[in-house]
């Protein structure tokens, strides 16, 4: 028999139907609690580092996918305190630590990601596509979705970089994973450049060769362009600062010089859901105040400086991360007499494809 409104009588009763029913109920109140506000958080480097090396003495690496005793990835994430329990940060950077003579085995799947190498070394790799890419300081390397990927260290020294995901846009729909189907992927030394020959200076092959789906041959990409693996050189991007500050171009008033680690098929950001980025802030800059809805987060790579968020002062030095959570007021300086240079990872592209990027220019 069909049921009746005669079995709803107050909020219990209603309750109680939907729950028998596998329904849910939501009222909104107005006078309901607000989202969690999130806040701004400032990581020194002197107190990350010791345990990022203390992790690598204490957790191994996986040697195979069926190593259960070890670990796929060494990585030492931050958590903001000042957010509260349960709280949804949209982003995660990781320090990721490879010893010397380690290989971190090699893995697929739906989330892109990069790498910023903080501490690194040409005899040091990570392997996208069958390519080796290598670890110097300063240096961005991209892991596109399904793309295989690992790290192997060959030098005589551990190194260090910045794993960055794109984990909140890549789960949206049914997310792929799939091991290497050896215990190490080799590493092919004649092909390191690669990418850089068939992609620098934004040209390209005529038919760019797709990834296949961990599903077989018969399941087809929508038809954007899937970028490959690429390696942006600490050399280009400092290279590209002095180029514009010798051709005196005007700096930006809010952030000084930026650039934009660009898709190295269509020029666009990073990808096509987040945007990796390089600020420089010359000698004595002061920005004026802004905000925009979308939340970064940085890591000093050299210099230092000082950035004003909600009214805090946070005065920052090289190796140090700041959490600047969405539509927070706030401004950069650069007190100190050298070149500061911040590295940022946020999601405005995605933002932007979903109508909900917005920003103000307050002064």
């Amino acid at each position: 028999m069909a049921a009746t409104t005669s079995e709803i009588t107050d909020l219990d009763s209603l309750q109680s139907y939907c729950t028998e029913r596998n329904l849910a109920i939501r009222v909104n109140q107005l006078d309901g609690p607000e989202a969690a506000e999130l806040k701004p958080y400032h990581w020194k480097w002197t107190d990350i580092e010791p345990a990022v090396i203390g992790a690598s003495k204490v957790v191994r690496l996986a040697t195979s996918a069926g190593d259960l005793g070890g670990t796929v990835r060494r990585v030492m994430h931050m958590v903001n305190p000042r957010n509260p329990k349960g709280a949804n940060v949209p982003l995660r950077l990781g320090v990721q630590c490879v010893l010397p003579g380690e290989q971190a085995i090699s893995h697929r799947h739906t989330a892109g990601a990069t790498r910023f190498v903080i501490k690194g070394s040409p005899h040091a790799y990570t392997l996208v596509d069958g390519e080796p890419f290598p670890l110097e300081d300063g240096d961005f390397i991209t892991t596109p979705h399904l793309n295989f990927h690992g790290h192997s260290n060959e030098s005589d020294d551990y190194v260090l970089w910045l794993d960055g995901l794109d984990g909140r846009y890549s789960s949206l729909g049914a997310r792929w994973t799939e091991d290497w189907p050896e215990p190490y992927e080799p590493v092919r030394h004649d092909r390191i450049g690669r990418s850089a020959d068939i992609l620098g200076g934004h040209l390209r092959l005529a038919s760019h060769r797709e990834i296949q789906h961990p599903d077989g041959p018969r399941v087809r990409h929508s038809g954007a362009e899937h970028p490959p693996g690429f390696r942006y050189a600490w050399t280009q991007v400092s290279a590209t600062f002095r180029a514009m500050k010798e051709s005196e171009d005007e700096p930006d008033p809010f952030d000084c010089y930026s650039v934009t680690y660009s898709h190295p098929i269509t020029g666009g950001p990073t990808f096509p859901t987040v945007a990796c980025e390089m600020t420089i802030l010359t000698p004595g800059f002061k920005g004026k105040p802004h905000r925009h809805n979308s939340t970064v987060i940085y890591h000093a790579f050299r210099g230092r400086g000082v950035m004003i968020a909600d009214g805090e002062r946070f005065e920052w030095s090289k190796g140090d991360f700041i959490e600047l959570p969405a539509w927070t007021t706030h401004r950069h300086e650069n007190p100190s007499g050298e070149d500061a240079f911040l590295y940022g990872f946020t999601y405005w592209p995605a933002q932007k494809t979903l109508g909900q990027y917005y920003f103000e220019e307050l002064a």
